[in-house]
């Protein structure tokens, strides 16, 4: 079975039944949104076991910490260590059927042929968001490996130029640099012509960490030109929040676990932070489910984050979503999986 990086947690050991019983728990309370006791369960899973016996069972599961009783008289719910043991045995690939794995591929498809976001990535995210019903993210591709072909300088008005950047095995990319007084064309055509023959034929990576070493040295009339688009150019490789995409923040708002409104305006502001958000998302590589307290910041501790990282080009992009950490984990992993599949041809 392929497996999902979770963060190791040391943890006890749990006997085949006592995994069937937690596993039978999460299903029921993700599913409806209350605490489980051992009706509910011999009712929806059909155990060949006694009440008794499933109390039992729970009870041990509440005492190694996998699950915890909100009341006395209530029954119980999963703890983040529950829900991280419940993720260690569904696969890379989710734990779905096959005809429920068609069926979400059909959504995701419906989804991208309604046209409803001109912009692809934006549209990424707005499917993730509708399909999941939780909030929908998309980190466009950074280009850490793609090699730097070139630059132009092009100027706009008098205080503010166009860079035009040429990376191949990634796209052309374009910006708008202010500079504090008039630039020669002269400037311009020198600075451009002087970082092209230091930076080509580097990957965007060795630029970013060697860029301004490479330009100690040097000598140039207008030096403050020279920073100011050795700044922007240290940046492209970098993700920040204009490279990430969310959708779907009314998902949020319905949800039960996110009634306290000091609670979900600590989130809210997380995702108003974009830049912050993206550098979460940047390091994630492969499958990656997060849960409660092992996110990072504090405002994420109720939450958990599932990303699929896919590769376009000469970089990388993730997908994923947040929301309560009663979420259909197994779904969602699949979900995840299929897009970052579809995503490469869609942003290329």
């Amino acid at each position: 079975m392929a497996s999902i990086r979770i963060p190791h947690v040391a943890t006890e050991v749990l006997s085949s039944r006592e995994q069937a019983v937690l596993e039978a728990t999460v299903r029921a309370y993700v599913s409806l949104g209350t605490p489980v006791g051992s009706a509910t369960l011999l009712r929806r899973e059909g155990f060949d076991l006694s009440p008794a016996t499933i109390r039992k069972h729970l009870a041990v599961l509440e005492e190694k910490g996998y699950l915890r009783q909100p009341h006395t008289s209530a029954g119980r719910v999963p703890t983040d260590e529950g829900y991280r043991a419940y993720v260690r045995e569904i696969g890379e690939f989710g734990g779905v059927s096959p005809s429920e794995a068609v069926a979400l591929r059909r959504q995701v498809e419906g989804a991208f042929g309604d046209g409803r976001a001109d912009e692809i990535h934006g549209q990424l995210a707005e499917v993730i968001g509708d399909v999941s019903s939780l909030l929908g993210l998309v980190l466009a591709p950074s280009f850490e490996q793609g090699v730097f072909e070139g630059l132009e300088l092009v100027g706009l008005t008098r205080r503010r130029l166009l860079l035009v950047a040429t990376i191949r095995r990634g796209p052309v990319k374009s910006l708008v640099i202010e500079v504090e007084s008039t630039v020669s064309r002269r400037d311009m055509a020198s600075i451009a012509r002087l970082l092209n023959e230091r930076l080509a034929g580097l990957t965007m990576d060795e630029i970013r960490s060697t860029v301004r070493k490479r330009m100690q040295s040097a000598s140039v009339k207008n030096p403050q030109l020279l920073r100011v688009v050795v700044d922007e150019i240290e940046a492209l490789a970098t993700a920040t929040g204009d490279d990430l995409h969310v959708a779907g923040t009314r998902n949020i708002f319905v949800q039960p676990e996110f009634r306290d409104s000091l609670e979900i305006a600590g989130l809210m502001d997380l995702v108003e932070r974009k830049d912050d958000l993206a550098h979460l998302l940047s390091d994630r590589q492969g499958v990656v489910v997060t849960i409660g307290t092992e996110n990072e910041p504090r405002e994420m501790h109720l939450c958990s984050m599932v990303t699929a990282s896919y590769a376009v080009g000469g970089g990388g992009g993730v997908l994923g979503v947040i929301g309560p950490t009663r979420m259909p984990y197994e779904r969602l992993v699949a979900l995840l999986n299929y897009a970052a599949t579809r995503a490469p041809e869609l942003v290329s």
